[in-house]
């Protein structure tokens, strides 16, 4: 954007010039409404993370290292579309001429360097370095995306963040604040009041509206984008709380902007412009924030949906196949690679997860912030694309995790409509005079195949004590010991995960070994029991060990489902 004022950038938002698309069209790999796995990249490949993989480079990222970086973990992998983020939604990780460049607000002044996750060293300044670098050099990450998914033979989506608040993890003053635009400093009667993360835009407000439609419209005018994904989901703040199910028109007359324009556009091309949006996994959570899927539907305002932030299950993925009623909607279900105590969910949770995907009926995978170098995760790629490939395998099915017990408090504004905030398992607090404390845990093993060897529960507690002792149910069965002394039966589970050199996770140190042992109680469950769909699971305290005040917590329950053909049940 060069050079231009803040309030230069506000008109100049208005008014873009269009240009010519700079690829030409190839043939898909992948048809509408068939597609397998979807492969979100957050837009953090662009900018400071790359140092974690290029820890000898000292210079701005070029293109090599950027198409690396994107299509190495993917390349010749059953991904079949690529939906990339370029940014935030409110700056440019990119060449644009409606929104600015990171850092463009504070006259390129940057906070100073930092370390991320394991002490990897990050400079703020490459959020901004290397995409100019790459535009200046006549490769802007749009253009390279476009260009190098085609080449081989994969759909390019932008994934656009509808209301993006990463602007807001600094305090309200803070500068300088890269990701914080020109259009929200000197307009924050435009921002939503009174929320915890308070950088959200207001879209009862037309000119909001408008902004975000003149951003998504820029990468159909420059570039030949297959799609479109609008991430309603990174974040959920809309509008004032209380309001979001008497404001969600102003969501669908966006939306409607949005098909109207990418139609427009379409008929000008001569070919299809996808529209997918990303929202809550359940009907309900979509209507209670102000995401009026009804009518979208209704109206065909989204040739798909994909739902969710990652998933262990999709129950709701009927629910929105009845909305649907006779029309092939398809409906993609997110997985992510970690959560549920995992900072990076091993290979058997992972499949475990997919699984249960699948059986609830979801037409294809999405996978969200996998933050994959290297080729090391390709084959776990290719097996939850297909089904059959992952029979035979172990498989690992983990209870969803509150954000309580990640020091996040539940209600937090960002995090309003998910299964972690509004239906986790775990942690919960059992007394003696609670009797039965049930869970239900989703599971697409069938206990009667005789491809399951073996099952296993692990129950992991906090504030546990000489002299605990608990019963296990599964199903209507108790499980043997009758009653088990927790402390005497604390065993070692979990996994440690070691990549091969030169791989691993953007933003962690290269070639980190993963160790996520945790200490639990493991108790054998016979396989008949093991049924797929949700599997109950009764947890009782008999007796509490004295000492502690606090109740005893329990913080994970995990069910390990092993692989292989088991022993013949001898009969007299």
């Amino acid at each position: 954007m060069g050079s231009l004022s803040r309030r230069g950038f506000l008109a100049a938002g208005a008014a873009a010039p269009a240009a010519q698309a700079q690829t030409k069209p190839v043939p898909r790999k992948a048809s509408p409404g068939k597609r397998r796995l979807l492969f979100n990249w957050d837009g953090s490949v662009i900018h400071t993370w790359g140092r974690t993989v290029l820890p000898a480079s000292y210079g701005p990222l070029t293109r090599d290292q950027f198409t690396s970086l994107v299509f190495t973990p993917i390349e010749n992998s059953a991904v079949d579309t690529v939906l990339f983020s370029f940014g935030s939604g409110n700056v440019a990780e990119y060449q644009s001429n409606v929104l600015e460049w990171p850092g463009q607000a504070d006259r390129f002044e940057f906070p100073k360097e930092k370390n991320w996750h394991g002490g990897v060293p990050v400079d703020p300044k490459d959020q901004y370095l290397n995409p100019k670098s790459l535009a200046d050099a006549g490769h802007n990450p749009p253009a390279v995306i476009v260009e190098e998914c085609h080449k081989r033979g994969l759909d390019a989506f932008v994934s656009f963040r509808v209301n993006d608040i990463h602007d807001g993890q600094h305090p309200r003053g803070t500068l300088p604040n890269p990701e914080l635009p020109s259009f929200k400093r000197i307009s924050p009667e435009l921002l939503v009041e009174d929320l915890d993360w308070w950088t959200a835009l207001d879209f009862e407000q037309p000119r909001v509206r408008a902004w975000k439609l003149r951003a998504v419209e820029e990468f159909f005018d420059r570039w030949d984008f297959d799609g479109l994904e609008l991430d309603f989901l990174r974040h959920s703040l809309y509008f004032r709380r209380g309001t979001e199910k008497e404001n969600g028109k102003f969501l669908t007359m966006f939306l409607r902007e949005v098909r109207k324009s990418l139609r427009a556009k379409a008929a000008k091309r001569g070919r299809p412009i996808e529209l997918a949006i990303r929202i809550p996994e359940r009907v309900e959570w979509c209507r209670d924030g102000g995401f009026e899927i009804d009518t979208w539907i209704a109206e065909d305002l989204a040739d798909s949906l994909i739902l969710g932030q990652g998933l262990t299950e999709a129950p709701g993925v009927k629910w929105f196949r009845a909305l649907a009623k006779a029309r092939a909607l398809p409906v993609y279900a997110s997985l992510a690679c970690y959560g549920n105590h995992y900072r990076l969910s091993p290979d058997e949770v992972i499949r475990g997860s997919a699984s249960n995907l699948w059986r609830d009926g979801a037409d294809g995978i999405y996978t969200f912030n996998w933050y994959l170098f290297g080729g090391w995760r390709k084959h776990l790629l290719d097996e939850i694309a297909d089904q059959a490939k992952m029979r035979g395998k172990d498989r690992h099915y983990t209870a969803v995790e509150g954000f309580l017990s990640a020091g996040r408090a539940p209600g937090a504004d960002f995090l309003r409509y998910n299964t972690p905030v509004k239906e986790p398992s775990v942690p919960f607090e059992i007394v003696p005079a609670d009797g039965d404390r049930e869970v239900q845990l989703a599971s697409s093993d069938d206990g009667r195949n005789a491809q399951l060897a073996s099952a296993e529960l692990w129950i992991a507690f906090d504030y546990s004590q000489p002299g605990d002792k608990v019963s296990i149910k599964f199903g209507d069965t108790a499980l043997e010991p009758a009653s088990i002394d927790v402390a005497a039966n604390l065993n070692k589970a979990g996994y440690e995960i070691r990549p091969v050199p030169g791989n691993g996770l953007i933003g962690f140190p290269p070639d980190q070994a993963w160790d996520m042992r945790f200490d639990a109680i493991r108790v054998k469950v016979p396989t008949q029991l093991v049924r797929p769909g949700r599997n109950k699971i009764a947890i009782r305290l008999d007796k509490r060990g004295p000492g502690l005040e606090r109740p005893l917590r329990v913080r994970r329950i995990e069910l390990v489902c092993k692989a292989g053909s088991r022993p013949p049940v001898s009969r007299a």
